[in-house]
């Protein structure tokens, strides 16, 4: 073969290599650009299909919401036992009020009773005369202003412990009317020695002297007894009772009623059922 044909030929097979190995690069080159591409593109359909399932969204999650409101609302309402009644809901409420139940001594109590259950910034109000009467937490006071009220009589029942020191039934009073309520069943008089005053102490239509507290506090003093009463096994008079009742039915549970038990709560350690549900009282027919 002639020199210049070997010459042409090897120039065409380097040729060839050359262009063998551009090619395959092209595609690559040309490949990556769709590979960069749907990054960009492929978002766009996923938003597009949420902006499109998102129109009913509000509306239905508007409709939960207000369903749920509705529901929290309803159990607001505590009831205890709900299912149990008389002999059964009492032995049950008995259990309930027991339970974590720290038995504190006397003078404990009493400083619990005057320094936080019935202090507001260092005033104290009385149970009856609703007096005011300044106390600094901290501070014990003059027993000739201030002392302890057992709304359950000690006489009756509560000189021991744990009913002489169980803060559900003790509060704060004016020795004098303390006094004069005595040991005297709660009740409504007929003829009142003190018709002024915002409590009263007279005969009532039996002739027994009965002592009536001040309507603001009149439910107070009635679930306090249904508590007592449950919680130590006591019986009630019928007399007492059904003005009892009716007055925890004209003075409902209030914030304040409520505030106190939760601070009796946190230092004595258990609860008085009749202040979390007021229906348990409907629910005993016989105290």
């Amino acid at each position: 073969m002639k020199p210049w044909l070997i010459g042409l030929a090897l120039i065409t097979l380097v040729t060839g290599i050359v262009l063998a190995r551009a090619i395959p690069g092209l595609p690559r080159s040309i490949e990556s650009t769709p590979v960069e591409t749907p990054p960009v593109v492929e978002p766009e359909s996923p938003t597009e299909l949420e902006g499109e399932s998102s129109t009913p969204t509000p509306v239905e999650t508007k409709d939960d919401s207000s369903e749920d409101l509705r529901e929290e609302t309803a159990s607001d309402v505590v009831i205890l036992f709900p299912e149990l009644r008389d002999d059964e809901l009492r032995s049950s409420l008995k259990q309930f009020s027991e339970a974590g139940h720290d038995v504190l001594s006397y003078r404990r109590a009493r400083e619990v009773m005057y320094w936080h259950a019935d202090n507001s910034d260092g005033i104290v109000t009385t149970i009856y005369a609703r007096r005011p009467t300044e106390l600094p937490p901290g501070t014990w006071p003059d027993q000739q202003v201030l002392n302890c009220e057992h709304l359950w009589p000690q006489s009756k029942g509560a000189r021991k412990p744990p009913m002489r020191t169980d803060l559900f039934h003790l509060r704060p009073a004016v020795p004098r009317i303390n006094s004069t309520r005595s040991n005297h069943p709660f009740g409504i008089p007929v003829a009142s020695k003190r018709s002024t005053a915002q409590w009263r102490v007279g005969k009532d239509e039996s002739g027994t002297t009965v002592f009536e507290p001040p309507p603001s506090v009149r439910g107070d003093v009635s679930r306090s007894i249904f508590y007592y009463s449950v919680r130590y096994e006591r019986p009630i008079d019928d007399g007492e009772e059904a003005v009892l009742r009716s007055w925890a039915a004209s003075d409902p549970v209030d914030d304040a009623e409520r505030a106190r038990a939760m601070v009796i709560e946190e230092y004595q350690g258990n609860s008085n059922p009749f202040i979390i549900d007021e229906t348990a009282v409907q629910r005993i027919s016989d105290f």
